[in-house]
């Protein structure tokens, strides 16, 4: 079989195009898509709430940590939906794929909550956190290919981890906010094709694969717990002297 064929079986238009028609086939992603949104939805709704209970008065909250607030919330969904997804495949898969869900989802979740938390905290609260939260679900995803999973999970959680808050640190004063948006776009867009990868190359191709997805609440709780620890680090936690 050609290489192009063996790696993916249709093209990228017809797929999505066949996604958008054919959603009883696509039920999981579908699944996916809806629970991340409603999600997002809920702790968008309360995460107003506690600013209106807790910190209103504050008049400079919503600029230093507001859109940050946000993009903390893009970033626990969307990874978690990602993993979700994943996770709701229960077959074996090879070192190849393995190593290569956990670069990706150890990489971007690292990356993505240590620029969020650098822009807040400063530099070592970023890069401690990021580390830690990138090799925690780098490693946690990668384990499905072995020792060679599980490696490159944790390697990519040490480098996204790390990354992010010097981006935060170098952009500080340089538009940070008009590149975090285009930034957040890319690394969401990365995951969405880590679960096109997936169904490509496991779903679709991996016919006796069993979908075993968690159920919303599950979903949910993970994601709310995440949230609200982060929330309080990003408003009460230590900050170094570039940021408080």
């Amino acid at each position: 079989m050609p290489m192009d064929q063996e790696c993916c079986s249709m093209p990228v238009s017809q797929r999505l195009k066949e996604f958008c028609t054919q959603t009883k086939k696509y039920q999981l992603e579908w699944q996916m898509l809806h629970y991340a949104g409603l999600t997002l939805l809920i702790l968008l709704a309360l995460e107003l709430a506690v600013y209106f209970v807790l910190w209103k008065n504050d008049p400079a909250f919503l600029h230093k940590r507001g859109w940050w607030i946000l993009y903390l919330l893009l970033t626990i969904v969307f990874t978690a939906g990602a993993l979700w997804h994943f996770k709701a495949h229960r077959v074996k898969v090879s070192c190849m794929h393995g190593m290569m869900i956990g670069m990706t989802l150890g990489v971007q979740s690292g990356l993505m909550l240590s620029v969020v938390i650098g822009s807040t905290n400063g530099m070592f609260m970023g890069g401690l956190l990021g580390m830690l939260f990138g090799v925690m679900i780098g490693v946690y995803a990668g384990r499905c290919g072995g020792i060679m999973g599980i490696l490159e999970g944790a390697m990519a959680g040490v480098m996204g981890g790390t990354m992010g808050p010097m981006i935060a640190l170098m952009m500080k004063n340089d538009h940070i906010l008009w590149f975090m948006p285009p930034f957040m776009v890319i690394n969401i867009l990365i995951l969405l094709g880590l679960s096109y990868m997936v169904y490509e190359e496991i779903a679709e191709k991996g016919s006796k694969a069993e979908k075993m997805p968690a159920d919303f609440w599950t979903f949910f709780s993970y994601c709310f717990i995440l949230t609200v620890t982060f929330t309080l680090i990003i408003v009460y936690g230590y900050k170094t002297a570039f940021v408080a």
